[in-house]
């Protein structure tokens, strides 16, 4: 056999550490187990705390959603489930799949942390834990989005992991804006305070904005932004706030307008 052919064969023999190496498979293990623990988390938390979001400074903000839009974390918390048995299952293949991993296991911890925190009332110490969150997931938009073609996985369990991140992103990124407001009325800050207000909710927008363009208009983003932002509105005018309301709802049009841009951007 020629040195060359022989050298091929060994090459390609080896086994691909991006799929099945034995640092990845315990992640894959780990993210899936967090992610199920997301799902009976709010039960602990209810079960020992009550229905925090009722009360407090949590829900006195202008900027609070409406209460409806918190049902969007029992489609978020089954969606993660679902994603993370899906990798368990077939893996993304990927050189960066730890790393993704490593941050998925970081959310869906912090998910349960941020829970508990919020229950007790310890409004800053709820927005760096929302924040950590941000940032992981961010990074993990990131990777799935940005180098989407790394991954050997089947297309749609690609699909979904950017859906489902995507939409845990949209809405979390825009409730650290909201838990900041909360954390500030808990300092003292007066809830009635409209300027103050808009001045975070035109943040929140921005940020939304900025992402959109990053992650190149990701329909989970989208997704979970924008009813964010709706529930933002629906709920400032539920507080008779209609400045703050039609804030919130421009900054929906407006994001849905940059998804828009990017999208149309991208085509050939």
């Amino acid at each position: 056999m020629h040195p060359d052919q022989e050298t091929y064969l060994r090459t390609s023999s080896r086994p691909t550490p991006t799929t099945n190496s034995p640092s990845v498979r315990p992640w894959r293990w780990i993210m899936a187990v967090l992610a199920l623990t997301q799902l009976v988390a709010p039960l602990v938390v209810n079960a020992v705390a009550g229905n925090f979001l009722r009360t407090g400074a949590t829900n006195q903000a202008l900027i609070t959603p409406a209460g409806y839009a918190f049902s969007v974390w029992g489609v978020i918390t089954l969606l993660s489930a679902v994603t993370s048995v899906a990798v368990l299952r077939f893996g993304l293949g990927s050189s960066w799949e730890t790393s993704l991993l490593i941050d998925a296991s970081v959310v869906f911890v912090g998910y349960s942390v941020w829970l508990a925190v919020a229950a007790q009332d310890w409004l800053w110490a709820s927005v760096v834990v929302a924040a950590v969150m941000v940032a992981a997931l961010i990074h993990i938009l990131l990777l799935l989005v940005g180098r989407r073609a790394d991954l050997t996985c089947p297309s749609w369990l690609a699909t979904l992991a950017a859906t489902t991140f995507g939409l845990y992103l949209g809405w979390l990124g825009a409730a650290v804006f909201a838990n900041v407001a909360a954390a500030l009325i808990g300092s003292g800050v007066s809830a009635a305070g409209v300027w103050w207000q808009l001045v975070i909710l035109v943040a929140a927008a921005v940020f939304a904005v900025l992402l959109t363009t990053v992650l190149r208009g990701t329909w989970g983003y989208l997704a979970g932004a924008v009813w964010a932002l709706v529930a933002i509105t629906i709920g400032a005018a539920q507080r008779d706030s209609v400045v703050v309301s039609a804030t919130a709802g421009a900054a929906a049009l407006v994001v849905v307008a940059a998804t828009v841009r990017v999208r149309r951007a991208q085509r050939p």
